[in-house]
């Protein structure tokens, strides 16, 4: 009996020291404890931008099968890709929340790196049919200006997109605009932002489509177009007046020599492929020069009618909040009786 009752005095006080080892991290002072900090949200920054800025269109230059194989893989990738069959869904490849690398060396409205700030979408088309190939022999031939040329590709010679991929990118290109509040001039193609090295989305991309049916991306106002086709300001333009206008709409790729060298005109070329196209050969003229002054007018009015809306939201808030509480920014001297029946009759 007394092996018994000594046997349970040693479990009790076993258990008493275990108890009291266990919580002997409690026992430390606090300053002492490695506690993590907690994060509030309580509290929020007015002043901030969506990583998300633009979209920038994309033609694959191959079909289906292969598009899917090369953006799967390793070196390049997008953030949804459109095929040609219909019954295929928007393919989501990359999270919006994470780089893409889809536009490669770019430079837009001063901006170097456009993965970082873009949203990419490729649409399955395989670009367009180099009908003639030159030999060695006759490229050596040619002139300077005849090689050149060969850079700037007819409109036929395009391939069409087909029309579920239009409705496709139609719906894909309102959500992400809702979503991420994108301005009309911040869709792009590839070629806007690469214009040495890239032509895609191509002269056959629905950007006018795009914009009378669904009010989706920018077009100019047929009213400034005709006004500034029929100023005479062209004739008068220096070069440098006239680049001045591309690169102020964007296309700081624009090389501000005084010529229109081999460069200018392939940012020309560009700009033509997507507002110009019955005529795309990287020339200046005074229709291009029209356009890129009415678009110029268009991004003004697009400004204006935001910083407008914002002020007004801005006086409508001030306005009734003012009324309700006391302060010094206008007068608060109204009958709250009066003001408050003709809240309650609206």
């Amino acid at each position: 009996m007394y092996k018994i009752f000594k046997r349970i005095i040693f479990i009790l006080i076993s258990s008493i020291l275990i108890l009291s080892c266990s919580n002997s991290y409690d026992m430390t002072p606090i300053k002492q404890r490695k506690i993590a900090p907690k994060i509030s949200s309580v509290y929020k920054a007015q002043s901030y931008n969506l990583r998300i800025n633009y979209i920038i269109m994309h033609y694959t230059a191959l079909d289906d099968d292969l598009s899917l194989k090369i953006l799967t893989g390793p070196g390049v990738s997008v953030h949804y890709l459109v095929t040609t069959r219909e019954d295929d869904p928007i393919y989501k490849l990359v999270d919006d929340s994470n780089r893409a690398w889809h536009a490669g060396i770019t430079m837009f409205n001063n901006r170097y790196s456009m993965n970082d700030s873009s949203i990419g979408i490729e649409v399955v088309n395989l670009g367009f049919l180099q009908k003639v190939t030159n030999t060695r022999q006759q490229l050596r031939r040619m002139t300077k200006l005849q090689r050149e040329n060969l850079f700037f590709i007819p409109y036929d010679e395009y391939i069409d997109y087909n029309e579920s991929q239009i409705e496709k990118i139609a719906y894909l290109l309102k959500n992400l605009i809702k979503k991420y509040d994108i301005k009309p001039y911040n869709i792009l193609g590839h070629s806007d932002v690469a214009p040495f090295r890239k032509k895609d989305p191509g002269p056959k991309f629905p950007w006018k489509r795009l914009y009378d049916e669904y009010d989706i991306g920018i077009w100019y106002d047929e009213e400034d177009y005709t006004n500034f086709l029929n100023d005479n300001k062209y004739r008068r333009a220096t070069v440098k007046q006239i680049k001045d206008e591309f690169i102020k709409y964007g296309y700081t790729s624009m090389p501000t020599n005084n010529i229109w060298d081999f460069d200018s005109r392939k940012v020309l070329y560009a700009f033509q492929c997507r507002f110009r196209t019955n005529e795309m050969d990287g020339n200046i003229d005074n229709e291009t020069y029209a356009i890129i002054r009415a678009l110029n007018e268009k991004v003004k009015k697009i400004n204006e009618r935001e910083e407008r809306s914002k002020a007004n939201n801005f006086l409508t808030n001030t306005f009734f909040t003012n009324i309700f509480i006391s302060n010094y920014m206008i007068s608060t001297n109204w009958n709250y009786m009066y003001t408050n029946s003709l809240l309650k009759r609206k």
